[in-house]
């Protein structure tokens, strides 16, 4: 079994690939608040952190959830907003 952890893997070209397909959902404030309190050290600020975050992550994710829907192409979603109560939805193919 490989298994594969990436962004922009349920997209058309790769979709079929997949025996089993997971996303992992969270909204976008919520990705803002944790890269803010993970990447600082990396990025430099706070502020260049939702700088990168606002400019490229967001328009790009908005970008492939319209034009590769990967939740429709998902077998299982697992919300991820609240980490201490994970939920999670299997979806029959």
């Amino acid at each position: 079994m490989l298994l594969f952890d990436g962004v922009f893997l349920l997209r058309p070209q790769l979709v079929a690939l997949w025996e089993m397909r997971v996303f992992v959902s969270v909204a976008f404030e919520e990705a803002l608040e944790r890269a803010r309190s993970r990447d600082q050290a990396l990025f430099g600020s706070a502020a260049e952190v939702e700088r990168r975050y606002r400019d490229r992550y967001v328009p790009a994710q908005q970008l492939y959830l319209a034009a590769a829907h990967p939740i429709q192409h998902a077998d299982v979603i697992v919300y991820n907003d609240e980490l201490q109560r994970l939920r999670w939805e299997a979806r029959p193919r």
